[in-house]
Parts: structure tokens; C-alpha cells; sequence
């Protein structure tokens, strides 16, 4: 008869212990799927390496959980499929905490931007980059007289990146554009090398303003290149004054066209040594598609654009009609990108 007892006094323990159990469990799963009182939105970072308990402390710290038995029993239940990784992340507001570590198993990190404007030298670019305040780490020294190694545009990176990862991606694309245009340009085009392509296009990236004019500008390079005519474009002559003697140049004097040195297309046949910025995609593909003109000058229209010319008596009559009139002059029928020479093209609509 005792022993009944005692086995029933088991059994009622036991089953008590299945129940508390259940209630318990219930009773966690509820306040781990509940809204947290946080009113806003916040931005927790889970460092690189962080463990279990890190985790928890950061929460912690915010708020967001107070209960290790809470945080501990969820870790557990999430098994070994949980796998925080590091970054920054935007927790909304209200989140529970089982969301939270979902958000943080995710690796879905807030994600930044930089955006590199088109024709700025490799030096600008590394400014930029060093000055963006998510990015981390020293960049490679070996980038920094590397000219034309990266292709601008708007780059995507999630907290703790590298500047190095960034600058190689900068890198990888403009590798990618230029290897998708070669493969469909026209063999008789006057380059030797992927590397020329990326000059003359550095070229027309500093001499264009205009989307319209990037393929003219480039068949005026081409012209010359097939007439071994110099190619007679200030920029050159601006980006190697300032690279060899440091100077700051805001307007080409004739003075410095005569300057010699390896940029100088005034002085010197051919291509500069190097490219004198970092070109963008459309310059790059003006570069290895011209369009088809007679064309060997242009000069700039006070308007963002250029008049051209294929004949010398033709340039100097559009430098001195550019020198004669003023720029409310110069808003009148005469088209804004080419001078009224028979044309072999429709005038470009400005978009």
C-alpha cells in the first residue's frame, strides 16, 4: 500500500513537472514572438567574432532583453542553423526578439553608398574613399599613381567593408566594361591595347559635358590618330602640369601648351603616356564605337558643347565666332554641337 503511494506520488510529480514544463515552454515561445516596447527604430552592431553571450549583452544594453533564460532558450531553439553575422543592422521598431535574431542570422546589414563621379583623378578617388567614415582600413599604396584603374559609379557596401575590397571592385568593373566593348568594336580601329582604349576615353571624358558629343569627340581623336595628327587636347596639358610641377591650373594659357612633358599632346604624337582621369562607362564606350565623321577640331560652344570643324579655315571661324559673340549670341539658331558645316549627322536632342 505505501508503495502505491509512492508510486503514485511519482507519477503525479512527474506529470506536474510535464505540465510546468508545457506552461513554461508556451509561456516562452509567447514572449519571444512579442512586440518589444521600443518606440523607433535602432541600429545595433554586432561585432566581428561576437559569441553568445556578447550578443546577449549587447540586447541587453538596448533594452531588449532582460531574461538569459528568455535569450538562452531561444539560442537553443534556433539550433545550429543560428549563425549571427557581423554588421550593422536597422532593427524596427517593435520588433521581438526572435525577429531580431532572425535580422541578425540573416546578414542582411544596412547598406551604405559612395558614389564616384566620372573623370576624377585615381588621387581624388582615393580621397573619397578614405574619407568615407563606414568603410574601414588603409588603403594599398600601390592604387595611388595606378591613373584610370577604376570605373566610376555608385557602389553598394554593407559596415565594416574594406576600402581595399571597394577600390578592387572599382577595379574588377571597369575591367568587365571595357572587356565587353572590345570583344565588339571595330577591328579597324587604331588601338594597339585595351589600355589605349582606356586613355583616348579618359580623353573624351574631359574634353565631353554632353552625352550627345562623346562618340563625335572620339572620332575626332580617331581622325587624328589615322592622319598622325597630334591630338591637341588641354587636358592633357592641365593633368601633367599639375601632376609633375603640383600646380593648380583653372585656365590653359598658351604659354602651357608649350610646356613639354608626357601628357602634352601639343608637343608630343600620339597617345599621353597614361589616362588623365578615371572614365566613365559611356566614355569608354563612345571611346571603342565613334560615330563616323570627317571631323578633325572642335572648340568649345560657352554652352557645354562644342563646335566642329573639319578644316583648320573652319575651326578658327568657329573660335572667332565662339571670341565675337556672347553667350545670349550664341543662343540662337545655330545648333549648340556643331557648327554649320555639312553635317553627316541629325542635331542630338538634349534629353
Amino acid at each position: 500500500m505505501n508503495l502505491n503511494k509512492v508510486f503514485l506520488t511519482i507519477i503525479y510529480i512527474f506529470l506536474f513537472i510535464i505540465v510546468l514544463s508545457v506552461i513554461l515552454l508556451l509561456f516562452l515561445n509567447k514572449e519571444i514572438h512579442k512586440p518589444l516596447e521600443v518606440s523607433d527604430d535602432i541600429v545595433l552592431e554586432v561585432k566581428k567574432g561576437a559569441n553568445s553571450e556578447q550578443i546577449f549583452q549587447l540586447l541587453k544594453k538596448y533594452n531588449l532583453v532582460q531574461s538569459r533564460i528568455k535569450y538562452n532558450y531561444l539560442v537553443y531553439a534556433k539550433g545550429s542553423e543560428y549563425l549571427p553575422k557581423y554588421g550593422q543592422y536597422l532593427i524596427p521598431k517593435n520588433s521581438s526578439l526572435n525577429s531580431i535574431l532572425d535580422i541578425f542570422n540573416s546578414g542582411e546589414s544596412i547598406e551604405y553608398k559612395i558614389t564616384i563621379p566620372e573623370g576624377l583623378t585615381t588621387r581624388k578617388i582615393l580621397e573619397i574613399v578614405s574619407k568615407d567614415k563606414v568603410l574601414k582600413g588603409l588603403i594599398n599604396q600601390d592604387y595611388i599613381d595606378n591613373e584610370g584603374d577604376f570605373l566610376p559609379e555608385t557602389y553598394f557596401f554593407s559596415y565594416g567593408y574594406s576600402r581595399n575590397s571597394l577600390l578592387e571592385r572599382m577595379k574588377k568593373k571597369l575591367n568587365k566594361v571595357i572587356d565587353d566593348e572590345w570583344n565588339k568594336r571595330d577591328s579597324s580601329l587604331p588601338y594597339k591595347s585595351k589600355y589605349e582604349v582606356l586613355v583616348i576615353a579618359s580623353l573624351i571624358e574631359s574634353e565631353a559635358s554632353l552625352d550627345q558629343e562623346r562618340k563625335l569627340i572620339a572620332s575626332v581623336f580617331i581622325n587624328r590618330l589615322r592622319k598622325n595628327m597630334r591630338l591637341q587636347s588641354d587636358p592633357t596639358v592641365k593633368y601633367g602640369l599639375e601632376k609633375l610641377h603640383k600646380l593648380k591650373i583653372k585656365t590653359i594659357r598658351k604659354s602651357h601648351l608649350k610646356i613639354d612633358h608626357p601628357w602634352n599632346t601639343y608637343t608630343r604624337n600620339g597617345l599621353p603616356i597614361t589616362p588623365i582621369c578615371n572614365p566613365g562607362k559611356k566614355s569608354i564606350i563612345a571611346a571603342l564605337n565613334p560615330v563616323n565623321s570627317d571631323y578633325l577640331y572642335f572648340v568649345a560652344d560657352k554652352k557645354g558643347g562644342h563646335f566642329f570643324a573639319k578644316t583648320l579655315k573652319e575651326h578658327n571661324k568657329n573660335i572667332n565666332y565662339t571670341k565675337k559673340n556672347t553667350l545670349s549670341k550664341l543662343n540662337d539658331n545655330r545648333t549648340i554641337f556643331f557648327s554649320n558645316n555639312d553635317l553627316p549627322l541629325s542635331k542630338p536632342k538634349n534629353k
